[in-house]
């Protein structure tokens, strides 16, 4: 899947599912800490980013395998 991934271990909630709902190092911070690294499109910009169809057909597909392996 290319904006959905998990479900990864959750400290709060047990497990949780990852959405990427921003392209690759595009932000509007360049913190040190970051896991990915320097932000190299750094923006304030909104604007619709990734096209919301695909994004939650692949929460819907990812809710659907997850629910058939219980």
């Amino acid at each position: 899947m290319k904006y959905v991934y998990g479900p990864v271990p959750s400290r709060r909630l047990g497990l949780s599912l990852g959405v990427d709902i921003i392209p690759y190092k595009t932000c509007s911070f360049d913190c040190v800490y970051c896991q990915l690294g320097a932000t190299t499109n750094k923006t304030v910009e909104r604007k619709e980013y990734l096209p919301k169809e695909d994004i939650l057909q692949q929460i819907v597909e990812a809710y659907k395998k997850k629910k058939k392996n219980n």
